[in-house]
């Protein structure tokens, strides 16, 4: 349909209106012909300068029927300012890569459980955290998207993050999903908009939380404060969060007979006689942690 296209060569190959021409000999579509007339645009070169499995890049020069075709002179100059046009859009691409991986470095650091989608939603990167919140119930990666995996809520999903891309409202939009470990959060940010960008940089942040991922930060600190192992410092952290025991054994894959006789161990190493007084200490131990 498009000859610009059906004639574009290797990278760094100069190619003209005599390619377009053999181009439209063998087959020429009448409504391209008329929507590049209209825009008065028929005549030109170009140059394909870097083509990937996600990006492509190419100078072109588009002459109008005034201008008349591309003399040899005006084509080399196109030639001639490819490998400049070619070292800016590396170092823009540097400088977007290097960009994003500072924000994943510092979302990993901080322990948040965080995607990032690039400008047309694929996903970027994904923190260590988040990557313990993917599941086959909840959320997945595949083919380069974020998707969920009910289809009702994989539609919400998909259509909040392209307002979100369109928009680019810095307010997030919350979805919640139920997965067998409990309700999981799902928070649809856009980032600020920069005036240009080839789309590397982070566009949609999607943040993370469930009480059983919070679990685990909360449950290293109380085990490290009541001296507890890793397991009890758990429950304790769930219970602190307004779970019931009941909640815990399904949470943990265990029975709640298990989960109460863990429990007076627990009394016992924390010196307390009860369930409310245990919670009372672990939520003043996460407040003091939290600061």
């Amino acid at each position: 349909m498009n000859y610009r296209v059906a004639a574009s060569g290797k990278p760094y190959e100069l190619i003209w209106e005599q390619h377009y021409d053999t181009v439209r000999a063998i087959a020429t579509n009448d409504a391209y012909m008329e929507h590049v007339r209209k825009l008065d645009s028929e005549h030109g070169a170009q140059i394909v300068l870097d083509s990937g499995p996600t990006s492509f890049f190419g100078l072109a020069a588009l002459h109008s029927a005034s201008d008349g075709r591309t003399t040899e002179t005006q084509r080399q100059a196109l030639l001639d300012v490819s490998p400049q046009v070619m070292a800016a859009i590396r170092l823009q691409s540097a400088i977007e890569h290097q960009g994003a991986e500072l924000l994943h470095g510092s979302l990993d650091a901080l322990r948040t459980a965080a995607i990032m989608l690039d400008a047309v939603g694929r996903v970027r990167s994904v923190t260590s955290t988040a990557e313990k919140l993917l599941a086959p119930d909840t959320l997945q990666v595949r083919g380069g998207a974020l998707r969920a995996a009910r289809p009702d809520l994989d539609r919400q999903l998909q259509a909040r993050i392209g307002l979100a891309l369109a928009s680019r409202r810095a307010m997030p939009s919350e979805i919640w999903l139920r997965s067998v470990h409990g309700p999981l959060l799902v928070e649809i940010c856009a980032l600020p908009r920069q005036d240009w960008n080839f789309g590397f940089a982070p566009s949609v942040i999607v943040t993370l939380k469930a009480p059983a991922g919070l679990a685990g930060d909360q449950g290293a600190r109380l085990s490290a404060a009541l001296e507890l192992t890793r397991a009890e410092g758990e429950i304790v952290a769930l219970l602190a969060q307004g779970h019931s025991r009941q909640d815990i054994a399904r949470m943990r894959g265990v029975s709640a007979q298990t989960v109460s006789s863990q429990l007076r161990t627990i009394f016992q190493k924390a010196a307390v006689n009860r369930e409310a007084e245990l919670v009372s200490i672990a939520r003043a131990v996460v407040e003091m942690a939290s600061r």
